[in-house]
């Protein structure tokens, strides 16, 4: 190993004249401190995770990187976190130097505008949190896909992921095959839809009381070990959503993806006018607090997700989400108590998106547009909207809120007065006639492992959150107990703090992505319940080249789970490091 020569020399000309300044304490303690000084520090690096008795995976894979970053001569140390603090030190406050996690799963590629473009480099939330600024070689394909259609956005994304890889903000690791334990004598169609949406409980087929022993099935019953929807039912605190499933329950958008498709939703129709697309809204819609719903709160809804003070002037403060949906608009205009105009900047299927998000009533969220302080937010500028637990929500979804108990239960009831309860105009026929059952009552557990045992038990309908490998196998074994579910969109992955050094450096985050053994984590950490990826879009399913058409790079024997010292070595001097006589990889 080639050692430095400039610590050699310092060492050695303090051994040489240290008889000389013992006379003198005063210098040689001055000499010692610039010695001090320029003695190249380790790198250190902080992960921080959730802890396992949450999710195992995320911690399992920042055991491994500890490990391999160890091996690469890095001084590392591990943070496990609740969820709530993880994502909060993360999503908001920006105070992270890696973490791992997962991405709450998307439906088309053009997520990655709002994950990846500089423009929400300073903005809180799944925004960019790595604080990423690339304009040329990112930007510039973000922006072209959104005007792109067919082979054209099929370039433009397969340069944006090249580009993405070369830098490395983010690290993806896989993409999980996602299972719940379910119960089948009462509810069936478990696997119709994506457990991952609120269309996949929505579309249950209760079983009638003759095939239930005489037992209609007014409850769904779903054991959860999250506790935080019985804190908080805000749509817009990322730090207490995961998939938004139950807010997505509670407040309806005006198109939902359904069967792939965008389909009108709370909208009734819609159509494009040149390049503005008019909306029409349902009749009869309304709050759940018997409000009716109009057009006003569309257009308050975009506003308030651009600037969450409502105003015109500064600061703004932006939603920490939604965003890369909102940012489609260019403007709404309201032109009738049940129609809107959008102005859209992008191609028209894109701009489709926009209507995903979800709509709030403009006589609740307008109250809570002032600036506050809180508690354990390092934002410089914060609204009541983004930090209200809401927990008596107002929205207009096929659910209304009941009672909580925090750290206990969440029940939510039928909304009788739902669109879905009497549609018989033949559109979404799988919904028609709105939820099978009176009553969704989600239950805390300390462990997975109870809810399967509450499931088989027929305490439980379902498993609200997806098994973690370890208890998939349990499931399996369970009598009474199905599962159902399959591949997701919502990868694991690993992510940089592009802000400070040394993870400024695209070269140094490029050497660590591949201290990851991909193939390791399938095995060890998955139980083979996952494919590994390196690319943050999936186009075509796991057999597409950006799925799994690179090799991992890992820099040992894929498998192994074990880095090559001198492999790993290389990489970073490479990126303009140095070790030390100990093998410490040192700042130059």
């Amino acid at each position: 190993m080639t050692v430095p020569r400039g610590p050699i020399r310092r060492r050695a000309l303090l051994s040489g004249v240290a008889g000389a300044f013992a006379a003198n304490a005063g210098c040689l303690s001055r000499f010692q401190a610039s010695v001090d000084r320029d003695t190249p520090e380790q790198v250190s690096l902080s992960i921080a995770t959730v802890p396992a008795d949450e999710d195992p995976v995320p911690v399992r894979i920042a055991r491994h990187l500890a490990e391999t970053f160890a091996a690469a001569g890095i001084d590392v140390g591990l943070q496990p976190v609740t969820a709530e603090k993880l994502w909060r030190n993360v999503l908001l406050n920006q105070d992270f130097a890696v973490y791992v996690g997962q991405y709450p799963g998307y439906v088309d590629p053009d997520h990655l505008y709002g994950l990846l473009h500089s423009r929400f480099s300073e903005e809180p939330g799944w925004q960019n949190p790595f604080g990423y600024v690339n304009v040329p070689g990112v930007d510039e394909p973000l922006e072209t896909q959104r005007g792109a259609s067919d082979g054209t956005r099929s370039a433009a994304l397969s340069a944006l992921v090249e580009a993405a890889r070369e830098e490395a903000p983010l690290s993806v690791v896989a993409y999980p095959e996602e299972l719940r334990a379910v119960r089948t004598d009462r509810y069936a169609g478990w696997d119709y839809r994506s457990l991952e949406s609120p269309l996949g409980y929505l579309g249950l087929q209760g079983r009638n009381a003759a095939e239930n022993g005489g037992r209609a099935p007014d409850t769904l019953r779903l054991g959860i070990t999250d506790r935080r929807i019985t804190h908080n039912l805000n749509p817009l605190a990322v730090e207490y959503r995961d998939r938004w499933i139950v807010t997505g329950l509670l407040y309806d958008p005006l198109g939902r993806y359904v069967e792939g498709e965008i389909e009108p939703w709370l909208a009734s129709d819609w159509s494009w006018l040149d390049d503005r697309l008019r909306v029409s809204l349902r009749e009869g819609l309304t709050w759940h607090d018997g409000e009716a719903l109009t057009a006003a709160d569309v257009a308050f809804t975009y506003r308030l997700l651009e600037d969450t003070t409502y105003t015109e002037e500064n600061p703004t403060v932006p939603a920490p989400c939604f965003r890369a949906q909102s940012t489609l608009v260019g403007g709404v205009e309201v032109t009738g108590e049940r129609t809107v105009e959008f102005a859209l900047d992008a191609d028209p299927e894109i701009g489709l998106h926009a209507l995903t998000v979800p709509i709030l009533p403009m006589h609740v969220w307008e109250e809570r547009t002032t600036l506050t302080s809180i508690a354990g937010f390092d934002l410089d500028n914060v609204t009541e909207a983004l930090v209200v637990n809401n927990m008596d929500p107002v929205g207009s979804g096929p659910l209304r809120f009941e009672a909580a108990t925090p750290d206990s239960r969440l029940e939510l009831v039928r909304n009788e007065d739902h669109f879905l309860v009497g549609l018989s105009d033949g559109s979404l026929p799988a919904f028609a006639g709105g939820p099978p059952y009176e009553r969704m009552v989600f239950v805390y557990s300390p462990s997975q492992a109870n809810v399967v045992e509450g499931v088989q038990a027929g305490d439980f309908d379902a498993s609200a959150r997806a098994l973690p490998p370890t208890e998939i196998e349990r499931a399996e074994g369970a009598s009474e107990v199905e599962l159902a579910g399959g591949a997701t969109s919502a990868y694991y992955h690993v992510g940089f703090n592009t802000r400070n050094a040394p993870l400024s450096n695209p070269r140094f985050r490029r050497a660590l992505s591949r201290l990851l053994d991909r193939e390791f984590l399938r095995t060890e950490v998955f139980d083979g319940h996952a494919i590994p990826a390196f690319s943050p879009i999936t186009v075509g399913g796991p057999s597409d080249e950006w799925y799994t058409g690179h090799g991992s790079g890992f820099a040992g024997e894929s498998g192994t789970g074990t880095v090559d010292p001198e492999v790993a070595h290389d990489l970073f001097r490479e990126a303009g490091y140095i070790y030390n006589e100990s093998g410490e990889l040192v700042v130059r």
